[in-house]
């Protein structure tokens, strides 16, 4: 199981942009190899052990990125040129984010069963912050 936890984080986090509205349990389905109606059950009861903690970080990560990438999207209906520059600006972004979510989780818990969740956390929240920044952006940059 544990390698189905490092598979999953992997595939999360090199995963392309996801297009149109996606559910986080088939996403996570795939990306995972598990059934899901097991991805179902661990969401429907976040505290019921550190893996369910994990996948539904994971989840919120999902829902943070496509919310993300819905704004990008409604910018670039609105102007064409601007998802190129976004979708570059996002990129170098998300690796800065990566490596500071990681680290500091590491820093924080010392290794463990937590650090996962504590970086999907990290990546769900810096998410959210960078799609308010771009939705409330007067311009593309």
């Amino acid at each position: 199981m544990k390698v189905a936890f490092l598979a999953l984080a992997f595939a999360l986090g090199c995963s392309p942009a996801m297009a149109g509205t996606v559910d986080p349990t088939d996403v996570i389905s795939r990306q995972s190899g598990l059934p899901a109606s097991e991805v179902q059950g661990m969401l429907a009861n976040c505290d019921a052990n550190q893996t369910s903690l994990n996948f539904c970080a994971w989840r919120d990560r999902v829902v943070a990125e496509q919310k993300l990438q819905d704004i990008v999207e409604d910018r670039a209906a609105k102007s064409p040129g601007c998802k190129a520059r976004l979708d570059s600006k996002i990129a170098a972004w998300k690796k800065r984010r990566d490596a500071s979510c990681k680290k500091s989780a590491e820093a924080e818990n010392g290794g463990g069963s937590i650090v996962p969740m504590e970086i999907a956390a990290c990546q769900a929240a810096e998410t959210d912050r960078m799609a308010k920044a771009i939705a409330s952006a007067h311009r593309c940059n």
